[in-house]
């Protein structure tokens, strides 16, 4: 069975920031890493949005509006889910294709805006593949219990304090070092 890892945490970049320390971790060991980046967008310190990369083909769309009229909301914000899946769908199918690792950023805030998405989604983490998602800490939602209860599934929680080692100590558990 292929390790799942799970990195929650609080709201912030230090997420953000460890995972693309992984993902460089990985290419360094030549793997092929796939999947999608979420990241914020702010203007004058607000939050007005949230864009969507597929890993490895770099493209990146705003996906998550302030001023975007929808019912699918996150943090209070539209959703254009038509942009979501045209990034998603085909970037998490890529992976489970052809990815040596694949990777799904802020997995919770994505998991329930569309039945497509939740689908490509539950598939992906199906998959034999190696797989590290990102996950808020105070996330209530289900899908945070579902990737707990998959079999090989490790789950770190990041601080301030850890997030310079935990990188490796992910690296070492992709590894079957620990």
């Amino acid at each position: 069975m292929a390790i799942k890892i799970g990195i929650t945490g609080p709201v912030g970049s230090i997420k953000s920031e460890a995972l693309q320390k992984i993902i460089d971790m990985l290419r360094n060991d030549n793997l092929n890493v796939q999947g999608v980046l979420v990241s914020k967008v702010t203007n004058n310190g607000k939050l007005t949005g949230y864009t969507i990369e597929d890993i490895e083909s770099k493209r990146k769309a705003q996906f998550c509006f302030d001023n975007f009229v929808s019912r699918v909301k996150i943090d209070k914000l539209g959703v254009d889910t038509k942009i979501l899946e045209e990034i998603l769908i085909p970037s998490l199918q890529k992976a489970r294709e052809t990815a040596d690792v694949i990777v799904i950023d802020e997995i919770g805030k994505l998991e329930n805006t569309t039945k497509k998405v939740h689908a490509e989604i539950e598939e992906t983490l199906k998959c034999g593949k190696p797989l590290i998602v990102t996950l808020h800490k105070r996330s209530r939602n289900p899908v945070l219990q579902e990737i707990k209860s998959l079999e090989g599934v490790r789950v770190f929680d990041i601080t301030p304090i850890n997030k310079n080692i935990l990188p490796f100590k992910v690296m070492h558990v992709l590894k079957g070092e620990e």
